[in-house]
């Protein structure tokens, strides 16, 4: 009887090791996002902290589920929100820093990176010291964006985890491929690059925008102005992020834009993606 019970209680043991191991199963949902309805099916460690997946993903965007007057493919839905998902991550690692920061010179934690760890796990949980009511949001729409994109990533049988770029590798016509080739650009690292400047124009946020600059920036219309600092674009945003320019960025799509040896034009020369050992930024804008 005791050999029985031992060997029964080594079997649970292993079975109660692995359930915690593998990830737990939520009840699926079904999301709208830009037209289209997924059905979520999530994963997540058991031991997560923070709302159930379909309780973090009220946290999303409104205006996510529009449509944008055409029927998009899974990949472009794809790509569409993890832009979003560079853009909230960026601003949320900002101002994450900034909180840190203040609290340290409060004399509230020992460096800014302990700071900033004790604040993120009270946004997780929701509760607990450091917490803002808008970072709050941000962490919370930047925890629902993160979920959505992982599990469209996963209905695609793409890897789930986020790409170090923050965006998926697309899949690229040979065509497009030899554009690209012929002017010795990586297609794939342009395509990050293009999606880059794309979300930094689509966040409006000038912060942003500098994070993406291949500097001089030129900026081209009723007067010519150079851009040498990342204090000179931000101070330049009213500029830089205007509807027209904002618009023609919008509307552009990788597999559309006319390639040459400066790098990618979009909107008929309204923003230039150029090249250099860094990658591709933000080089140029021109201003009706």
């Amino acid at each position: 009887m005791t050999g029985f019970s031992v060997r029964r209680l080594g079997w649970l043991g292993c079975w109660l090791a692995l359930s915690v191991a593998l990830p737990a199963q939520a009840d699926p949902f079904f999301v709208r996002v830009y037209g289209r309805t997924y059905k979520i099916d999530p994963r997540y460690p058991s031991d997560e902290k923070g709302p159930k997946p379909q309780d973090a993903m009220k946290a999303l965007p409104a205006d996510l589920a529009k449509g944008p007057g055409f029927r998009p493919s899974h990949e472009e839905v794809l790509a569409e929100v993890e832009e979003r998902v560079w853009i909230a991550g960026n601003q949320l690692d900002a101002k994450l820093d900034d909180a840190a920061r203040s609290r340290d010179r409060r004399g509230g934690a020992p460096d800014p990176k302990a700071a900033r760890q004790e604040i993120a796990g009270s946004l997780a949980t929701g509760d607990g010291p450091g917490r803002s009511p808008e970072l709050q949001t941000l962490y919370d729409r930047n925890r629902a964006l993160n979920l959505l994109a992982r599990e469209l990533r996963r209905s695609l049988d793409l890897p789930v985890r986020t790409p170090d770029s923050g965006f998926s590798r697309p899949k690229l016509t040979p065509e497009i491929e030899a554009i690209f080739r012929a002017q010795n650009f990586d297609p794939y690292a342009a395509y990050i690059g293009f999606r880059r400047v794309k979300a930094a124009f689509r966040s409006n946020d000038a912060e942003l925008l500098a994070r993406t600059a291949h500097y001089p920036v030129t900026v081209t219309g009723k007067v010519r102005r150079t851009l040498r600092t990342r204090e000179q674009l931000i101070a330049a945003r009213e500029t830089l992020l205007n509807q027209a320019v904002r618009d023609a960025v919008a509307k552009s799509t990788f597999e559309t834009v006319f390639v040459r040896d400066k790098g990618m034009m979009l909107g008929d020369g309204a923003v230039w993606i150029t090249s250099d050992k860094t990658g591709f930024g933000l080089g140029a804008v021109q201003v009706e």
